[in-house]
């Protein structure tokens, strides 16, 4: 009975300690498949940037507003993010859709004339980079 107990305690303390947006990738993906009007995807971080978290993709009036929230970004830094075609394994270096930088880890744009049933046709990706300066850097990437 104490073995069951303290599992059951480690268990707890581990969901506790793990972050907010640490979801898992098949959980949202099983949410993504029967939403046609919201993504929400696990960002990941890329180059030891540890800039994990989220980004969510939603219907709104003629587009569709994109929020990113990353975790660890350098202070004052202003990081380029682009949603790419392809997926983050295999991305399309050249940016398809821009999107505001992420300032503060956090990013939030309105892409006009864009669905979310538009981005479920093709394989997409929010990505993240180092700085203007570093556009071949990635530090966070998310599939669509």
């Amino acid at each position: 009975m104490k073995v069951i107990h303290f599992a059951m305690a480690v268990a707890a303390a581990a969901a506790l300690a793990a972050p907010a947006f640490a979801t898992s990738n098949s959980k949202l993906n099983a949410q993504n498949q029967h939403s046609n009007t919201a993504l929400n995807v696990n960002m990941g971080a890329q180059n030891s940037s540890k800039q994990d978290g989220m980004a969510s993709v939603k219907d709104v009036s003629g587009g569709v507003l994109v929020k990113i929230a990353l975790e660890n970004t350098p202070s004052g830094s202003s990081e380029p993010a682009h949603i790419h075609k392809g997926t983050c394994a295999k991305l399309d270096p050249a940016p398809w859709k821009p999107l505001s930088n992420v300032v503060g880890g956090k990013s939030t744009t309105t892409v006009p004339g864009l669905t979310v049933a538009d981005l479920k046709k093709a394989h997409y990706a929010v990505n993240v980079h180092k700085s203007t300066s570093d556009l071949k850097t990635y530090v966070s990437c998310g599939d669509l």
